[in-house]
This record gives C-alpha cells, structure tokens and sequence, in this order.
C-alpha cells in the first residue's frame, strides 16, 4: 500500500507461487487517502503498526489513515485484478490496522485521540458493513507536551486468536508514556452478535518497552516483540521477543520466555512452523528466532540486511518471506524483498522489486502494508 496522502494506492503484482518471484505491478486506487501527521511518524514508520494492508478470504482490506475509512477490495481470480467493493468510516480516527477472523467479522483499529477499536460485517462480495455499538474506546489519555512522539505510544495492532474468540489489541504505552511499557488487551467476543466484551487489561510493565506488534505460534502463545525490549525508546540493540500464555478468557496473561535480539526498533513479526521472524527499522535488519514449546530462542541477529524494512508476510505455504523496506535512507524508495526460507530458519534472497512503489518524496508519509494472497 502507498499510503500516498493524495491518494491511496494498492500496488498489486502477479507471484509466481514456484519461484516466489514478482511481477507486472498494478496500481489500483483505494478511494481514500494515506498517512497522517498527527502521529508524528517518519516516513520508514509511517503508521506505526501492523496489519495495515490484509487479505480475508478473496477479499483484500485497506486503511486509509488520512481520511478515516477502510477500504475493501474483492479480489478477481484468474483476472489479475482487484475491485472496489466498498469505502467505509473506521468508526474512529486514524485507521492503522485491521483484523479478520475468517468468519466474516472484521474490527478495526484507529489510533488517533484515545484509542478506538470498531467492528464489521465482511459480506458476500466483500462489503463492509458496520455493527451497530461495535465502537469501543481505548480510553487512553493524552501524551504530555514534553513527552516523546505520539508514534511510539500509539495502539499497534489488532488481531484475533486462532479460533477467533478473542480480540487482541496491543498500545505501546500507557497513557500517551511509553516509558514504563505499554499493554496487550483481551475482548471477548460474541460470536452471534459480532460484539466484544470483558476486557482484560495486561500492563507489560518496564521489562517491555513499547510493546508493538504481535502473531501466534503454533500452540496459541502470543509472540510480542519489543521495540526498545527493557530500555528506554530510542535504545540501540536493545529489542526483544516476549512470549506470553493464555489462559481462560478470565484468566491473567503470564510472562514466558523472552529473547532479546540485539537490535534497534525491533517492530514486526511473522511466524511460520517454528521460525519467526522481526524485522528491525533503526538496524536495517531482520532477525531469525526459534519457537518451540513455548519458548523462544535467537537464531541469528542479522539474517537479512535490508534498508529500515517494516511490514512482513509469509506466502501461504511458507517457503516465502515478502519484507517490505520503505528505503528511507537509500534515496526513499521503498522495495519488497523477497527472501526463501531455509534450513534452521535461515532466509536466501532470491528478489528486490521497487517498481510500481512511489518515492516517499511523492507519498509524503511512505509507503506501508503488505498482503500476500495464494491458494494452498
């Protein structure tokens, strides 16, 4: 996704599901438009999240972070195309990240004023339509005037649990502070209505620093990294991944393992058949780790070198790792890398496509999402 504050844009390419390769980028616009100022977010963070840009089923699901709404594509098999199928609020201000539980419930995470999570009916054809009372509030209070920006204290990401029966949402700090870490919040949800309820509140406290995105291993632990892991924002070589373990829904959430990866701004992670993987914006870098049993363990600090890389997706048959860079330091120019998975999660780079992917001098915010569509 461009992100463009103009006019958003879904660049769309042909993957050759054998090679993993690309190709023949398409521009499609989304009706909306990118970025925002207010969160104060360089252009190689433009959103500050996670899950920007996803696919449900034959549907693909867009943020428009700058004029508040989501967009939703139906996409065309056997055309190479997409569609709109609909333009819609977000319930809430600043859109940065959605969540598809694969039962046609859809919410939505705005991280502008206090917080805001907002849910959806995704329909036959892709259509997104509102639930009523769906909108709740994050209820977090302004940063202060001397505190840090409001990019590293923002809501992250959204997301389900695998069954599908929890919401999951992470805010990197507390009350606009990021200092004293941030909190992993848990709804349930009701299946027959769409709504959520009983919030559980988890404070990760000063042994996780910014607390940014999040995926599930293969036995539902939560895999969290840490952005600045126990050190303060700004930290160098100091992210981490902290596993944590759920219980019943009224159950707390307990700590598990945790490894520190040894680099700087450690924000996204994917996880595939016991790898996982972060990528690092300040180090230029992603990190390998295994998980296992409930544990985590680094594999390598640098297993990639890639310029300030953000969103990450697996192809669906996981021998695939697509790594958006947004290129801020190499003249803007955002790229997708393309890496093939090996041996003791060890990533070959195989392709590095920047075409159809605007500078971020035209885009004014960068570019950010990444979604990758296949049938297995």
């Amino acid at each position: 996704m461009t992100n463009a504050a103009d006019e958003n844009e879904v660049v769309m390419y042909i993957r050759d599901e054998e090679t993993g390769l690309l190709s023949y980028p398409i521009n499609f616009f989304t009706g909306g438009f990118g970025g925002d100022s207010i969160l104060q977010a360089p252009p190689d963070d433009p959103l500050a999240s996670q899950d920007a840009l996803i696919v449900s089923g034959n549907c693909l699901l867009a943020v428009n972070a700058g004029s508040n709404t989501v967009t939703s594509f139906k996409i065309l098999i056997g055309e190479v195309s997409i569609e709109i199928a609909s333009v819609v609020g977000s319930g809430g201000d600043i859109p940065v990240s959605i969540a598809a539980n694969g039962d046609g419930l859809v919410y939505v995470l705005n991280a502008g004023g206090p917080g805001s999570i907002s849910g959806f009916d995704l329909e036959v054809g892709c259509r997104l339509k509102p639930i009523p009372d769906s909108t709740v509030s994050l209820n977090q209070g302004p940063a202060t005037s001397e505190g840090p920006p409001f990019f590293v204290s923002s809501p992250a990401q959204i997301g389900f649990n695998p069954p599908g029966e929890e919401l999951i949402v992470t805010i990197k700090g507390i009350d606009g502070n990021p200092g004293s870490g941030g909190t992993i919040n848990r709804f349930a949800v009701d299946a027959s209505t769409g709504l959520v309820s009983d919030l559980i509140v988890f404070e990760t406290g000063t042994d996780s620093i910014v607390p940014f995105s999040f995926d599930f291993d293969g036995e539902g632990n939560l895999l969290v990294v840490d952005a600045f892991g126990s050190s303060q924002p700004g930290a160098p070589d100091a992210g981490s991944v902290t596993v944590y373990n759920f219980g019943e829904a009224a159950s707390a959430i307990t700590v598990g393992a945790n490894a520190v990866v040894s680099q700087t701004a450690t924000c996204w992670i994917q996880y595939y058949n016991g790898c996982a993987y972060t990528t690092n914006n300040v180090s230029s870098s992603i990190s390998s780790l295994e998980v296992k049993n409930g544990s985590v363990s680094l594999i390598s600090s640098v297993a990639a070198e890639l310029n300030n890389p953000i969103d990450e997706r697996f192809s669906p048959d996981g021998r695939f790792l697509y790594v958006l860079s947004t290129g801020h330091r190499a003249e803007g120019q955002p790229s997708i890398y393309v890496y093939a998975r090996g041996d003791n999660c060890g990533l070959a780079e195989i392709q590095v496509m920047a075409d159809g992917i605007p500078n971020e001098d035209v885009t004014v915010f960068g570019a950010v999402g990444l979604a990758v569509f296949g049938i297995v």
